[in-house]
């Protein structure tokens, strides 16, 4: 952010070889071992304001698509768990992590922040994690920072400064982890159990719950429910 108050036009992407103060959505910390990758790019008005609320999603999506086109001993597959964590054989493996700041030109800067589990992951997590390493990937920390970097480029350029949210939506949900399936969304002050349905068409997820109702939900953390068909669906999608 500190080069977008400075004046770079952007994009302008920096990698770093570790975090001393790495931290995930609702500063959460994110463990920043050795051999991962940290990568952040600054956008500098990507969209109008109206259509920022897209991003996570395009980010997710182009991040996603970076890592499938690298090369594995066994293809995983390679899912979005909604908003925008990026899941292989169904563990997480990339957290995203996006700022916003108003610049005194009037221009908005916009800062992608990318942490990719290459070489290892973290042990003590609430939910189960992965690396690259661990899924049989035989690309080095330059190859991935290369393809997760072109992949998020080409989600932007199909973006279209918000002009083509539809056809983002329709990609991100091909890869959707848990499309169809039970889960339980913890929001600020409760959680609600329902079945994950949709996107809608700005984005938020769409929960049917078990009364029949329907509600869609702008920010919350999507957990998978204790069952057999929420066990074999979520975070479990075509391998490509």
């Amino acid at each position: 952010m500190e080069a977008a108050r400075a004046g770079d036009p952007g994009p302008l992407w920096i990698t770093a070889a570790r975090q001393t103060a790495g931290r995930g959505r609702r500063s959460r910390s994110w463990v920043s071992e050795p051999g991962n990758l940290f990568a952040s790019v600054a956008l500098i008005d990507p969209a109008p304001a109206d259509a920022l609320g897209n991003l996570p999603l395009v980010a997710a999506l182009g991040v996603r698509n970076g890592l499938a086109a690298l090369p594995y001993a066994t293809k995983p597959a390679i899912a979005i768990k909604w908003p925008n964590d990026v899941l292989v054989s169904g563990r997480k493996a990339v957290g995203i992590l996006i700022e916003s700041e108003r610049l005194p030109s009037g221009r908005m800067a916009v800062v992608v922040g990318i942490g990719v589990n290459v070489a290892s992951c973290p042990s003590d997590t609430p939910y189960p994690v992965t690396s690259l390493a661990q899924e049989g990937c035989r690309a080095d920390l330059a190859a991935v920072f290369g393809c997760v970097a072109e992949g998020l480029e080409a989600a932007l350029s199909l973006w279209d400064r918000g002009r083509n949210f539809a056809a983002i939506r329709l990609a991100w949900l091909q890869y959707a982890a848990g499309l169809g399936a039970p889960c339980r969304v913890n929001l600020a002050d409760r959680s609600i159990d329902g079945t994950f349905t949709d996107l809608d068409e700005a984005g938020r997820l769409v929960l049917k719950e078990p009364s029949g109702s329907v509600r869609t939900i702008s920010a919350g953390d999507v957990f998978p429910l204790a069952s057999a068909d929420a066990a074999s669906t979520y975070g479990h999608v075509a391998a490509q």
